[in-house]
């Protein structure tokens, strides 16, 4: 009992609006309904030609990131509750009001304009939770945001296939009942977190934290750091892509008609240690800065990854797995605490709206880069390509956690002589 006390510990003692969060983000991502099914459901009931589906799904995404860019300075300047409230619940009105129209062009249109304005309310979560929290708790917060996450999708999907074979019109209503709930909670529980004057004014001895004036670009242009970061992760996710593109690839060339059960199977056993053993990582590595983790989490990516290229049995794909699944939970529950460390105070909604695609730029250009290098030699040497870009990685992420740490001694000295 005192052993998982021990790993409960970075938890306890959070801000109570974490938790209602945690909550909040488990029943939100449970009912993504509608996103995993969008696809078949357009194609198969509504009718639609596969190729306009295509840029119906394209365009849906395209505009919810648009939404999202909009969205975070309106949470600066408006407020995060405000802006949660308003546009989840015209999202979720919008999902609601598709289990009853008929025509395939209005829902088309309906669905686009609810990832539109739902897209505004995305930043939302990791703003709050860098508003109300620093450290080692920061850390613990993300945490728990990444862990409500897995446990929603791995959940969200296999009801959303239930549905949509026996309740269409449910797997609408469903995926706005969820969406509402969560942001009653969020009304209720949560208040707002919006920084007052006393704490921009307190942020001046923070060294990446501070205040800042100007826009987006400003901001950012004056951390380079930051655009350091940026670019090494869109390396990770180029990386990170091809468990979904590169692994399905090489399953179906060794295992053949098994290939799908067996990606499939690897993919439940990354899903379930990303729900698990999240707790127990990240007390681990409770006292590790996040650069540090993030490039442990670069070489378990290296080797995870990369002796795919050397095996051919299902047991040693599953040891591959779970190597490079605790690389992806080092990554993933240490690079918003890295964003949030770094991001100025007055600038958390539109910095949490933009690095998302940013990240997503490289699960945009991993499977290109995954499908043109196996065309000219083969999907084996696509691991060693692998490997070699998360060693580049983790290398420059471990120098630039050297950089942060000078940068923080630095700070330290200068306080201690005021």
């Amino acid at each position: 009992m005192k052993e998982i006390s021990k790993y409960i510990e970075p938890y306890k003692g959070l801000p109570m609006s974490i938790y209602v969060i945690f909550f909040a983000s488990i029943v939100n991502n449970m009912g993504n309904l509608v996103g995993p099914f969008l696809t078949m459901f357009l194609t198969y009931n509504a009718g639609i030609d596969v190729g306009i589906v295509g840029v119906i799904v394209a365009l849906t995404a395209a505009v919810g990131m648009i939404g999202a860019m909009i969205g975070g300075k309106l949470i600066d300047q408006v407020g995060r509750k405000k802006i949660l409230i308003i546009f989840r619940t015209i999202a979720g009105i919008g999902y609601a009001m598709c289990a009853f129209i008929e025509s395939p062009i209005f829902i088309s249109l309906v669905l686009i304009l609810a990832s539109f304005f739902g897209g505004f309310s995305k930043p939302v979560y990791d703003t709050i939770v860098t508003d109300l929290t620093e450290g080692k708790q920061r850390k613990a917060a993300f945490s728990l945001n990444y862990m409500a996450m897995n446990i929603g999708y791995s959940v969200g999907p296999l009801l959303a296939g239930f549905l949509y074979k026996n309740y269409l019109m449910w797997l609408f209503l469903g995926d706005a009942i969820t969406t509402l709930i969560s942001v009653l909670l969020v009304a209720i529980f949560v208040p707002e977190t919006m920084p007052d004057k006393v704490e921009l004014n307190g942020s001046k001895d923070k060294a990446y934290e501070n205040a800042e004036e100007g826009n987006l670009v400003t901001a950012i242009i004056k951390r380079p750091t930051l655009l350091v970061f940026s670019f090494i992760i869109v390396i990770y996710f180029v990386v990170f892509s091809q468990f979904n593109f590169g692994l399905s690839l090489q399953t179906g060339d060794i295992f053949k008609e098994d290939g799908p059960t067996i990606f499939g199977s690897l993919m439940t056993i990354n899903a379930l240690l990303c729900s698990i053993i999240t707790v127990f990582l990240t007390s681990l590595t409770k006292n590790l800065k996040p650069s540090l983790n993030i490039s442990i989490g670069g070489g378990l990516y290296a080797i995870g990854f990369g002796m795919i290229f050397f095996i051919d049995t299902y047991f040693m794909f599953i040891i591959s797995t779970i190597i490079w699944t605790v690389g992806e939970i080092f990554v993933a529950t240490n690079t918003g605490v890295y964003i949030a460390n770094h991001t100025p105070i007055t600038h958390r909604g539109r910095f949490n709206s933009i690095f998302p695609m940013i990240r997503r730029v490289g699960f945009m250009v991993g499977p290109i880069i995954g499908g043109w290098f196996i065309k000219y030699t083969n999907i084996r040497n696509l691991w060693l390509l692998v490997a070699g870009l998360s060693i580049i990685g983790a290398a420059m992420m471990y120098k630039l956690y050297t950089v942060d740490n000078r940068v923080g001694k630095e700070n330290k000295l200068r306080k201690a002589y005021k």
